[in-house]
């Protein structure tokens, strides 16, 4: 969702000078997380402007190009969206961390005999 708190992974840091621009070409999914400085944020078809301070995000939620012009000097953090073979890879994860938990539980049930 637009405008979430930047999440704790670490992506690709970038400095921005004031009056400054990048253009980035169909990064949808891509997260703009600001570390300092004031960014402009502008997407191909997309009648919004977006005003980005230090501690917010945006991700980018259309294909395109995005313009990212620096009103201050400015750095941020270009996070890549999940992909579909790290999302699997998370899938994966989770389930095999819920399997091997069910195990440990059903080991710890297993009553020793008492002699």
């Amino acid at each position: 969702m637009p405008f979430d708190p930047p999440s704790p992974q670490r992506g690709r840091r970038m400095c921005l000078p004031q009056r400054e621009s990048m253009i980035l070409d169909n990064a949808e999914g891509t997260t703009i997380a600001v570390d300092s400085g004031c960014l402009w944020v502008t997407m191909e078809r997309d009648p919004r402007d977006i005003v980005l301070l230090p501690g917010m995000s945006f991700e980018i939620d259309r294909s395109g190009r995005t313009v990212i012009a620096a009103e201050d000097d400015s750095r941020f953090r270009l996070l890549a969206g999940a992909t579909t073979p790290s999302r699997i890879a998370a899938w994966l994860a989770r389930r095999s961390a819920r399997m091997s938990s069910r195990w440990a539980f059903r080991q710890a049930r297993r009553v020793a005999p008492y002699y």
